[in-house]
Order: C-alpha cells, then sequence, then structure tokens
C-alpha cells in the first residue's frame, strides 16, 4: 500500500510538472494592450475596435476560468493563447487609429482654436463696447463661453469635447458679428453727411479765425480747431445709447448735428464742474422729433433739452444723459478756449467702418 501511494505521488507529480500551463506572456500582453487602449481613450475615438477587443478579451477569461474548473491533466489552454493574441492585436489597432484620429483632431482644432479666438478678439476690440441689442451680445457672451471650454478641453486632450463646444462657439460669434456689422452699417449710412458738417465747421474757423468744437462718437473724441487747424483733443465719454442721434427726452443718447454754445457755466451754475450749454434741440432735432411722433415711431414724451460739454468725466465709461463729459482738466482748458456762439458740431464718427475694423 505505501509502495502503491508512493508511485501514485510520484505519478500525480509527473503529471502536474507536464500538464499544460497557461499562457501568461500572452495574457499579460493583452492587458498591457487593453491598458494602452483605455488610456489613449480608444473607447472614444475608436470605439467599435475596442468594443470587438474587449470582447475577445472577456471570451478569453471565461475560458480561463472553464480550463482551470476541468482536471489539471486534461486542461488544454491553446485557445485561450489565440483568444488573448486576438485581443492583444485588436487592441493595437484600436489604439494605433484612437491615436490617429487624435493626432488629426489636434492639428485641426489648434487652426479652428486660433480661427474662433480671433473673431472672439475682433469682436471684443470692435464691438464689446458698444450699446448693441441684446441678442448680439447675448450671442457673445455664450460664444465665448463656449471657446474658454474649448481651449480647456483641447489642454486636457479632449478633443472631441472641443470639436463640439468650438462647433457652437463658431457659429454664434459669426451671428453676432453679422448682427453687429450690420447694426453699425445702417448707423454708418450717414458717414457723408457727419463728414461734410464736420468739413464745414473746419471751414468755419478757418475763414472767421475761431474756435470750432467736433465730438467723434465713435472715436469718444472731442476736438478743437482754430483757424481751420487742429489746437487740441480731449477724451469724450457719452449716453450709454449713444449709438445714434438723440430722438426724445431720457433716451441716454448723445445728439448728432451742428449747434453752437449758447452760455458758458462756471463752477457754481453747474453740478459737473463747468459746463458749455449747446442749443439741442436745434431746428432739425425737433422736425425729426415731430415726424417721428406722428408717424408712430415714438410716443410723445418730450424732445429733452440741456445738452452740455461739461467737466466730471474720466470715469471710462459712457455715463452722461446725453452730454458730452471730459475731465475736469480738460474742461479748464476746453473753457478757456472756446465763448459763447463757438460752433459745436456733434457727429457719429469721421473715419469709414472699413477703417475703424477692417469691414
Amino acid at each position: 500500500m505505501i509502495l502503491l501511494a508512493i508511485i501514485g505521488g510520484i505519478g500525480f507529480t509527473f503529471l502536474v510538472a507536464f500538464s499544460t500551463k497557461p499562457p501568461m506572456e500572452a495574457i499579460q500582453q493583452a492587458q498591457s494592450g487593453l491598458s494602452y487602449a483605455r488610456e489613449v481613450e480608444a473607447e472614444k475615438y475608436a470605439p467599435r475596435m475596442m468594443v470587438s477587443a474587449e470582447r475577445s478579451w472577456q471570451l478569453a477569461m471565461n475560458e480561463w476560468k472553464y480550463q482551470n474548473e476541468r482536471l489539471i491533466f486534461v486542461r488544454n489552454y491553446e485557445k485561450l493563447k489565440t483568444l488573448a493574441g486576438t485581443t492583444n492585436e485588436q487592441a493595437s489597432l484600436a489604439s494605433e487609429k484612437a491615436l490617429h484620429i487624435k493626432d488629426s483632431l489636434q492639428s485641426g482644432l489648434s487652426n479652428k482654436l486660433k480661427t474662433v479666438g480671433h473673431k472672439i478678439d475682433h469682436f471684443q476690440v470692435n464691438y464689446a463696447h458698444l450699446p448693441l441689442n441684446g441678442t448680439a451680445r447675448q450671442n457673445y457672451s455664450n460664444a465665448r463661453l463656449r471657446y474658454l471650454e474649448s481651449k480647456q478641453a483641447y489642454e486636457r486632450g479632449d478633443y472631441k469635447q472641443v470639436g463640439l463646444n468650438l462647433d457652437v462657439a463658431s457659429q454664434l460669434i459669426t451671428k453676432s458679428v453679422s448682427e453687429a456689422h450690420g447694426f453699425l452699417s445702417g448707423y454708418f449710412k450717414d458717414l457723408p453727411k457727419w463728414r461734410r458738417w464736420a468739413d464745414e465747421t473746419i471751414a468755419w474757423s478757418k475763414n472767421k479765425k475761431a474756435a470750432v468744437i467736433i465730438v467723434d462718437k465713435f472715436a469718444h473724441r472731442c476736438y478743437v480747431y482754430h483757424g481751420g487747424k487742429l489746437k487740441r483733443e480731449f477724451d469724450a465719454e457719452l449716453g450709454p445709447n449713444w449709438i445714434g442721434t438723440k430722438l426724445y427726452r431720457g433716451d441716454k443718447a448723445t445728439p448728432e448735428g451742428k449747434y453752437h454754445v449758447t452760455k458758458k457755466k462756471a463752477r457754481r451754475e453747474t453740478k459737473y464742474y463747468k459746463a458749455l450749454l449747446i442749443n439741442y434741440p436745434n431746428d432739425d432735432d425737433k422736425t425729426r422729433y415731430d415726424t417721428n411722433v406722428k408717424n408712430g415711431t415714438i410716443a410723445k414724451r418730450g424732445i429733452g433739452n440741456l445738452i452740455e460739454i461739461h467737466g466730471d468725466g474720466g470715469k471710462g465709461i459712457n455715463w452722461t444723459d446725453g452730454c458730452v463729459a471730459l475731465t475736469n482738466d480738460d474742461m479748464d482748458k476746453l473753457y478757456e478756449m472756446v465763448s459763447v456762439g463757438t460752433p459745436v458740431t456733434i457727429v457719429g464718427s469721421l473715419r469709414s467702418l472699413k477703417e475703424l475694423n477692417g469691414f
């Protein structure tokens, strides 16, 4: 009996020693291949190929379990080895495709990011400070938010998310620029009239050898000419709704037209340091107001008055009720250069829209 046990033990040891062993190298290669594929986001950029690799891996694991449950001397791991090899091959192909797609996306998205970023910067410089309608401004804000999200996603390599956000950002900023430009194009139809007013005012200055004031609203500048030559210029702040002429009392718009100083107000006569009162409304303003009320364009609420060039400016925003505001230092200089009767011409712009923003 002892001899039989010894012989049986030796035989079992022999069987264990020479039985088929799991293909650990193939299994480890398959695991590494799958791990790398997941790392390069193959499930996102090569989903079908990754599904095939994951399915092969699951079949391999099922086969391994099945063989491990069999008697040791009848186990056969050839099918497991084949499945592990298939998993590794499919995972490698998925990784390769994912990397290729990501490289292509990275290059294309980099250029698109630059293009959209340029449009947003262009809007910021040329339109963001304008009193635009709510839709144009909201589209710009949403486009900027989407662009920033795209930029962050790009930096962390989430290129699919970049593409989705960037497409929306591109559409929104293109729409905003189009709306803003259309808004300004309508406004700038008066450019020939504005230039004519300015030319006439400068010619009057030359002929009379006297001072005149020209306010360029779009440039936010106040120019002083004497004898037809530019002598001084100052930064100017306007009413919040400065695009377009003043239509009625309380519209927060700075008027456009040819006026003159009717009164110089010293410090005790105005709450805005010093002021030059102008003759708004002039005859053209009154005619326009009456016409607009008659045809129903505006309600009858009064045309407004008391438009001045005054001090207390330098706030960096358009804040007045329709007046032109200078810093107190600049107001001191302007106050000394002009007198009652000095022409004051206020225009939308002296430069064309193309000169201002390239469109």
